[in-house]
């Protein structure tokens, strides 16, 4: 009979479940945004400031030279659960060139093409500490891996060496060229360019390179340790490797700075998801309200010939229940094909990941639905249960 009742009045039909699906919609499309806002901002942030948190430490006096001692280093930092990326501040620039190919006598314009570039000589866990997304090939590798003079360079840097596959490096003191390969290119939020350097591989392969002041250590905890617990490891590898001091130089993530901005955009969410269901609910009221004027005389009849008031509740409850189910069907299946649209329209360095499915907010959202017209429908119902067999007549 509900079946019945519906396809008699399918333009009611139709702008009950339309306001149903533009508040279900409304509702997956505002969470949605709102995900897809604080993940963009986090991970924006965590491509030039490091994930959050990130602590930042300074050292110096250490014996960087002492090639077993930095290999211990190297291997000590692999080891430890956390994630924590050490980067070396270098004496003397160490300029870069294109090189197409690896040849005993290299042309002179490598020579003349020699510049300095932004220069971050690391490990391997550096990718970890930042977002770094790559762009094409991959990242350096880690140091226990044996390793090649290898690196990768930045967006920006990729419009210098173009298709290039070397890249020569050389220090002012002396006119040899170490070539290096490019293993990759990385997205890294950087608007000037910037090539990222192994390490191990320099000190290993390149020692006319290797000169060293004074190192960072960027430490991301991913276990729990307190700042306390941190010091007190970093203390130790360092007493145990290359010795020498160090100084905490605080947080070098901002996580603190914008964990209000993140705040303030899901509380905004979560009005505006409260304001839509509620003119949705105001919509089927309204539907419902001037339905059931065009209605009355037939609901008039059902009741003198003996329906009583909650078969008719039932009915215009039922028929608002299951447009609501199919509704939510429907509803649903969007918002699937706007989730995989957007991760397919997402570059593939793009530093924000695939969105995933918000499972639970779909089922936050059906429920509301069901509710929602339960609420819509519960007003002209009861009204509808009210009206006297005896109008029928007049």
């Amino acid at each position: 009979m509900i079946l019945k009742d519906l396809r008699l009045s399918p333009l009611r039909s139709i702008l009950t479940s339309v306001s149903m699906l533009v508040g279900i919609i409304a509702m997956l499309g505002s969470v949605l945004v709102g995900t897809l806002g604080r993940e963009y901002l986090i991970s924006v942030n965590a491509q030039v400031y490091g994930w959050s948190p990130t602590y930042s430490f300074v050292i110096t006096k250490s014996d960087f030279h002492d090639r077993n001692k930095m290999e211990q280093l190297f291997q000590r930092f692999e080891a430890i659960d956390d994630v924590a990326a050490v980067t070396f501040s270098m004496g003397e620039d160490i300029r870069f060139a294109p090189m197409k190919d690896l040849t005993p006598i290299p042309p002179n314009d490598v020579y003349q093409n020699l510049m300095a570039f932004d220069l971050v000589c690391t490990t391997e866990a550096y990718s970890q500490v930042y977002n770094l997304p790559m762009t094409s090939g991959r990242w350096l590798e880690p140091s226990s891996e044996g390793g090649s003079l290898e690196v990768v360079i930045n967006k920006e840097a990729k419009n210098y060496f173009n298709d290039s596959p070397y890249a020569a490096g050389n220090v002012k003191s002396t006119l040899s060229l170490t070539p290096f390969n490019i293993v990759g290119v990385v997205n890294d939020g950087r608007d000037f360019p910037t090539i990222y350097a192994d390490s191990a591989a320099i000190l290993n392969f390149a020692p006319a390179m290797w000169q060293v002041q004074n190192a960072n250590v960027y430490w991301h905890p991913t276990t729990g340790l307190t700042i306390e617990q941190i010091h007190s490891a970093l203390g130790d590898i360092l007493t145990d490797t290359i010795g020498g001091y160090w100084e905490s130089a605080g947080r070098s993530d901002i996580g603190d700075t914008y964990d209000s901005v993140l705040s303030i955009l899901q509380l905004g969410l979560l009005v505006t998801s409260l304001l839509l269901l509620f003119v949705s609910v105001l919509g089927q009221i309204n539907i419902g309200l001037s339905s059931l004027e065009q209605r009355t005389h037939e609901l008039l009849i059902r009741r003198a010939i003996g329906a009583s008031r909650t078969n008719i509740v039932a009915l215009v409850l039922g028929s608002q229940l299951i447009l609501s189910i199919f509704v939510c069907f429907a509803a649903i299946l969007i918002s699937l094909i706007l989730v995989h649209c957007i991760g397919a329209l997402l570059p593939v360095d793009s530093p924000v990941g695939t969105p995933s499915y918000p499972i639970s907010v779909a089922v936050v959202a059906v429920a509301v639905s069901v509710l929602t017209a339960l609420l819509g429908g519960l007003l002209p119902a009861l009204k509808a249960a009210k009206l006297e067999p005896a109008l029928a007549l007049r």
